[in-house]
């Protein structure tokens, strides 16, 4: 046996014993939170055996929360996570598909709307930054929008798309995908 190997039964113990279920875009699974203090900010480190990256959703304690940094890999993935602190709701839409025709040839359509979707997020007046304690500050009115990078939310939030939050309207007027997993949006008011 080789006695600088760590056997992945030990963490598993770990998680078994102390380790609490929480999920992970939409899929439980064990992990271990830990507590952390970054600035002003409500951080935690997750510890799992489970793959996860950046970008990754976790509901904990009824709270959301998303991944912000990289995924360090070993025996066990550990990545620090930040509290959402708003979600933006994006309403249904009607939408309308041709059932028949009537007895002149005319459509018949019948509509319904779609369901809407609720996104938590991260809303600061800081450049995100996870590592750096001097943050660029915005203009007054802008705001940072970080989010969960999915082809949906890509769609929903693209390039002068507007949305209310703060029971302000935003609009966007720059999308950073620099960071992988993360959709971070720059909007102003609108």
């Amino acid at each position: 046996m080789n006695p600088f190997t760590f056997d992945t039964s030990d963490f598993q113990f770990l998680l078994d014993s102390v380790g609490e279920t929480v999920s992970i875009d939409n899929v439980e699974q064990k992990a271990i939170i830990t507590n952390t203090k970054i600035g002003d900010y409500e951080d935690i480190y997750i510890h799992t055996l489970e793959p996860i990256q950046r970008g990754n959703l976790i509901l904990h304690n009824k709270k959301n929360y998303l991944i912000v940094s990289d995924v360090t890999e070993g025996l066990y993935k550990k990545a620090l996570m930040r509290r959402c602190n708003y979600v933006i709701e994006i309403e249904g839409q009607e939408v309308c598909e041709i059932v028949g025709h009537n007895d002149f040839g005319e459509p018949i359509e019948e509509c319904h709307p779609t369901v809407s979707i609720n996104v938590p997020v991260i809303i600061d007046k800081y450049n995100f930054k996870i590592d750096d304690f001097a943050p660029i500050r915005v203009p007054e009115n802008q705001v940072i929008v970080t989010m969960q990078d999915s082809q949906e939310n890509r769609e929903k939030f693209a390039v002068n798309s507007t949305f209310e939050v703060m029971n302000k309207k935003w609009k966007v007027i720059d999308v950073d995908l620099t960071r992988t997993g993360l959709l971070i949006l720059t909007c102003e008011l609108s």
